[in-house]
């Protein structure tokens, strides 16, 4: 059920030189991994007074986290202008990108600051306990556009059942995997093509390029589920 409430802000901190993060006090809120909020600011935008951002923050945390990707417009320089015990309107939860708690194999397909509703899937299948196998195939121009840096590992250490793998675009200073996210890197860490869910999250090119490719692989369309980012 949609309900209308108020946010307080706890937190504020920069995830990278463009990625803005804002916590807020979690109180009574019941959520389903990967739905989002839709916040309203006092603000005069011509794009409206009003934005949907992923939940970031797993139920399984005491607060909620909603990143994004910070730009020129009026209600982004509002939303990074916020400190603590400030309030604002919200309302949520929505959206059916959500975790499928009984997969056995999932693959996310993340890209830049549509990386947010993953962290709150894995998130949530690790302090869960879930039996899934997940793979996170994140791509990023280069090493510093990556959101949520120091947490990747911690997760891998505390979940078995996870394989995050980053993979950059435009940096030659970077050490690790390079290039696009392919029909190979996806093959390479995809166990069971036929049975596995994709989740594709990231800018409409780019999701509709994976998509594109996935079906290309003879990927049931039912097992694709996508999430774009539009103007982020």
């Amino acid at each position: 059920m949609v309900a209308t409430f108020e946010l307080e802000v706890t937190k504020v901190k920069y995830e990278t030189h463009d990625v803005f993060s804002t916590y807020f006090s979690r109180d009574n809120f019941d959520y389903k991994p990967g739905q989002y909020l839709m916040l309203e600011l006092d603000v005069k935008d011509p794009e409206g007074n009003t934005r949907p951002l992923s939940i970031a923050s797993s139920p399984t945390e005491g607060f909620l986290l909603l990143s994004t990707k910070i730009t020129g417009t009026p209600f982004k320089q509002k939303l990074v202008a916020l400190k603590p015990g400030d309030k604002i309107k919200s309302k949520g939860p929505m959206g059916v990108f959500i975790l499928k708690e009984d997969a056995k194999e999932i693959v996310f397909l993340g890209g830049g600051i549509g990386i947010t509703p993953f962290r709150d899937m894995i998130k949530y299948a690790t302090d869960k306990k879930l039996s899934i196998k997940l793979t996170l195939l994140y791509s990023n121009k280069t090493s510093a556009d990556i959101v949520y840096k120091d947490e990747w590992n911690a997760f891998e250490k505390q979940n078995p059942h996870l394989k995050v793998v980053h993979t950059i675009t435009d940096d030659a200073s970077w050490q690790g995997r390079k290039g696009r996210i392919n029909e190979a890197m996806i093959k390479e860490f995809c166990s069971d093509l036929d049975n596995s869910l994709f989740y594709i999250c990231g800018p409409p090119g780019m999701v509709e390029g994976l998509s594109n490719l996935l079906k290309t692989m003879n990927i049931p369309q039912s097992n694709i589920k996508i999430e774009k980012f539009a103007g982020y």
